[in-house]
């Protein structure tokens, strides 16, 4: 393609500008290449539940889009096999407040806020935000994800 001025611009060039502008819209700053940390009192406070400690062992960024809406996944592990009665206090609470047993010994917990929704105590009710977790029942790992909507 040429311009008036005999200007050339390749279609490599595009591909390039369009690269850029991708990861300008989608990509996180440098300081914000790390999981946002989510320690066992403020899932606590979400979820009703008090987990054991535990360690990420793997995370997943996923890519801020336009409006800011992200989503991110921790891989987790807990420092002890969660007890038969945290189990059992979730299954008491399932039925009430976000906390579902899909068969008998996977379960998870889902709740979002902002945009009319109530914010869990402690979490800031003006931004639309959502929590998620997975755990099993007899094993020491889990899933976390959260993110913007």
């Amino acid at each position: 393609m040429e311009t008036k001025d005999n200007f050339k611009v390749s279609k490599w060039s595009f591909a390039a500008l369009g690269l850029v502008l991708a990861c300008l819209i989608s990509c996180r700053p440098v300081e914000e290449l790390k999981p946002e940390e989510w320690p066992t009192d403020r899932i606590e406070r979400i979820t009703g539940i008090k987990l054991p400690e535990y360690e990420v062992t793997r995370f997943f960024l996923g890519p801020v889009m336009l409006m800011g809406d992200f989503t991110d996944t921790l891989y987790i592990e807990f420092e002890s096999i969660p007890s038969d009665e945290l189990f059992e206090k979730i299954d008491t609470l399932s039925t009430i407040i976000g906390w579902h047993k899909s068969d008998s010994i996977h379960y998870s917990y889902y709740k979002t806020w902002g945009n009319g929704y109530p914010a869990p105590e402690g979490e800031d009710p003006e931004e639309d935000r959502y929590f998620e977790i997975h755990i099993t029942k007899g094993e020491k790992t889990g899933i976390i994800t959260y993110g913007m909507w």
